[in-house]
């Protein structure tokens, strides 16, 4: 192998020149099929070809549509937890000391300068990224798009079709700018310093405040003039569809809403404020000191929720979609109104579910304690875990607690699908079992944690992911199948895509069939 810079030769496991220190093409390494010498050749001309004019992103990749984070050594930038639970295709993001490699669904890859940001449309299926000399690039059937430079933040539009971003301008100002994916075009606004904004879901609108002393909020529509609408502003929450809310708090700890009718104060607020929106922004369910409100845009004031304690956890039913914006959670639900929800209790370090009435009005008590808690998909059903003890309630309207299905086994964590209707439990012991109809069926004894937890659930599948010593292994009710041995470490990205590390190398394995070589023990981590 020689060098593209300099032609000196470099040995096959090096990255970098040893005598100009030029960087060198990634290869790929595929347990599918073995490449030719002529077809590695036409691949690493194009990927220098990529390197030469990525402004243009003129090296084009086979893509899939959606997009997921493995991290190896380092972090990358975290997108929000709070995504779609399943996905028809991935690409994998592997993170070295230098660059960041980008893997499709058919184990080819490439690199690109580590990104310092990461961003997603709400389900996934776009993607963009900011690197670290501040180039802003979006992903475009996985060909990096050139948009813009000293870019110092930016936001993906809940939909993927707009970025909204903050640059930095040689004379110490920023502009807020606005670009359109589909037809590559960008507007842009000048700021004395704007260093917070909130964009609208559909990315059509922002809010930005000026740090001029005064706090002045500005709304901003591409293509038009900037409008004034408050002062004296200390956060801004978030924006809603069109713009036509926005929702901020001012100095003195108060909460407002601004709307096309004016400014009006939602609540007197202390501390940090958590909250859950739906997906116009119409309505607000937050917590503040230690009280939970619930605010309509129909309605005059706020009510507050009696008996609801606890902060409210930003966390949504198996299946639905949803997006993180400040401190907040926007769903994919037209209403709050007669949905159940958790808070978090630091005293007693458990979890409280509730159910918002159908005025919004008053919560009721659905469960008082819970060490671990799932939501069903549909929402009415709740598994959860108390005092070691794993129960299910089927109805939570029917206000009856529910029914201990984990018999005399203690238990320390759970995982089920979406429906509940397949649960698996783990002991202190660490032994696995698999649970239905109040019977626990042993799967395992010898189990090893992987991430968080000892056991994750994978859609596709149909059942949940384990290490059982150094295996690895799928149990699809009481069926337990090996997946791969010599397993050292596993990843599993969202419910469908999984990644292991094994034998010195990184292995994809979709669906968990034909495992993919992604990245190979020559190159150093």
């Amino acid at each position: 192998m020689y060098c593209s810079q300099c032609g000196n030769e470099v040995p096959g496991d090096a990255r970098y020149c040893p005598g100009c220190g030029a960087r060198q093409d990634m290869g790929v390494v595929s347990a599918a099929e073995t490449y030719s010498e002529q077809e590695t050749d036409q691949k690493r001309k194009k990927q220098k070809a990529y390197r030469r004019g990525r402004r243009l992103g003129n090296f084009l990749v086979s893509a899939a549509a959606l997009l997921v984070l493995f991290v190896a050594d380092g972090e990358v930038p975290n997108a929000g937890d709070y995504t779609v639970r399943q996905m028809e295709a991935a690409y994998f993001v592997v993170q070295n000391q230098k660059e960041t490699v980008i893997c499709n669904e058919k184990g080819e890859s490439y690199a690109i300068d580590i990104p310092q940001q990461i961003l997603y449309s709400a389900d996934h299926s776009q993607m963009a990224y900011v690197d670290q000399d501040q180039e802003l690039y979006y992903m475009k059937d996985m060909v990096p798009v050139f948009v813009d430079d000293d870019v110092r933040t930016a936001r993906l539009a809940f939909y993927g079709d707009i970025l909204v971003y903050l640059r930095d301008l040689k004379n110490g100002k920023t502009e807020l700018c606005s670009y359109k994916v589909n037809r590559q075009t960008t507007e842009r606004v000048t700021t004395a310093g704007c260093t917070a904004y909130a964009v609208s879901p559909d990315g059509k609108t922002a809010a930005y405040v000026e740090p001029d002393g005064n706090g002045t909020l500005y709304l901003w529509k591409a293509g038009e003039q900037e409008l004034k609408i408050a002062e004296e502003v200390k956060e801004l929450l978030s924006v809603s569809e069109n713009g036509t809310e926005v929702l901020y708090r001012k100095g003195g700890d108060r909460l407002f809403l601004h709307t096309e009718k004016g400014e009006q104060k939602v609540a007197g607020v202390s501390g940090t404020v958590t909250y859950v929106l739906n997906e116009a922004q119409t309505e607000i369910l937050y917590t503040e000191d230690g009280n939970t409100w619930y605010y309509s845009t129909d309605q005059k004031e706020p009510v507050r929720l009696t008996g609801v304690k606890g902060t409210i956890v930003n966390s949504c039913p198996a299946g639905q979609t949803a997006s993180q914006q400040g401190q907040g959670l926007i769903l994919s639900r037209k209403t709050l109104k007669n949905m159940a929800f958790a808070t978090y209790d630091n005293r007693n370090h458990s979890y409280k579910i509730y159910r918002l009435d159908r005025e919004g009005e008053n919560a009721e008590s659905v469960l008082n304690y819970a060490d671990q808690f799932q939501i069903s998909q549909n929402g009415q059903s709740l598994l959860y875990l108390s005092g070691q003890k794993l129960y299910y309630m089927r109805n939570m309207r029917s206000g009856r607690q529910g029914n201990c299905i984990s018999g005399s086994l203690n238990v320390n964590e759970f995982t089920a699908d979406p429906g509940l209707l397949h649960v698996w439990a783990v002991t202190p012991e660490q032994e696995l079992y698999y649970v239905q109809d109040e019977e626990c069926i042993s799967l395992s004894y010898d189990l090893v944690r992987m991430q968080e937890s000892s056991l994750k659930y994978v859609g596709s599948a149909g059942g949940v992911l384990y290490r059982e010593m150094d295996d690895l292994y799928i149990a699809k009710g009481e069926e337990k199948v090996l997946v791969k041995e010599g397993v050292d470490e596993v990843r599993i990205l969202e419910h469908r895509y999984v990644v292991a590390e094994a034998d010195g190398a990184f292995w994809y394995l979709r669906d968990l069939k034909d495992p993919v070589c992604i990245l190979d023990s020559r190159y150093p981590q």
